[in-house]
């Protein structure tokens, strides 16, 4: 785990004096405040996913890349990786105003599961940021340059999407995409100590190479 105590950390000490982030450290997770909820490993880089804050619509996407102590192997540190020796990069993506529940990389790109910051029951898309997984330089995403791949269905109090992983490729350029969810429906919970998640096709962009050909995930 990263060094800190019961007070926190070293990504929250690092982020104490951020210009977007250091005022939601103090506002409940729920209420648009800070609140980490979707991870993805990109080599020696992990990718956090804030469900908040949403800052007039632009969602944030944390990159650290931790590092062990000396001596300690079950203490991390951060590498400082960002401009002025920050310990973290920031990347802005505008997913219409919804927070970030889950992160899953395909290849090269970053598939966002993104759903209300507040508690609320939807909308919730999937969308994909090209690229993402392995971004070079912070980033800006403007409306539209993260693709809507997947429309998530939700119900009035139940079955909020909260995680999502890659399951199978049929070799056509077809994924299946295994997602699973919050508070869920009775009708879900109908085979004991088990709950039902989803299954849902996702095309890859045309021209883009399986996952087995570029970067394999961890």
């Amino acid at each position: 785990q990263l060094r800190g105590d019961r007070n926190g950390n070293d990504l929250i000490d690092a982020l104490k004096d951020d210009e977007h982030l250091e005022t939601f450290l103090k506002i409940p997770g729920k209420e648009n405040g800070f609140d980490i909820e979707g991870l993805a490993i990109s080599g020696e880089r992990l990718l956090i996913g804030l469900r908040g804050p949403v800052l007039r619509g632009w969602a944030v996407v944390l990159e650290v890349e931790p590092k062990m102590e000396k001596d300690q192997p079950s203490t991390l540190t951060l590498k400082k990786i960002g401009s002025n020796d920050r310990r973290y990069r920031k990347h802005f993506v505008h997913l219409g105003g919804l927070g970030i529940r889950d992160l899953c990389r395909d290849g090269e790109d970053l598939l966002i599961l993104a759903g209300p910051t507040m508690d609320l029951d939807g909308p919730v898309t999937v969308f994909r940021w090209k690229g993402g997984a392995n971004p070079t330089v912070e980033s800006i995403l403007h409306p539209g340059e993260c693709e809507p791949v997947l429309e998530i269905p939700y119900g009035k109090g139940v079955d909020h999407a909260e995680g999502m992983t890659l399951l199978s490729r049929d070799g056509g350029g077809t994924e299946t995409l295994l997602v699973v969810y919050d508070a869920a429906a009775k009708s879900r919970l109908e085979v004991p100590h088990a709950v039902e998640a989803d299954l849902f096709p996702i095309r890859r962009p045309v021209g883009d190479r399986p996952l087995s050909e570029t970067t394999k995930q961890p």
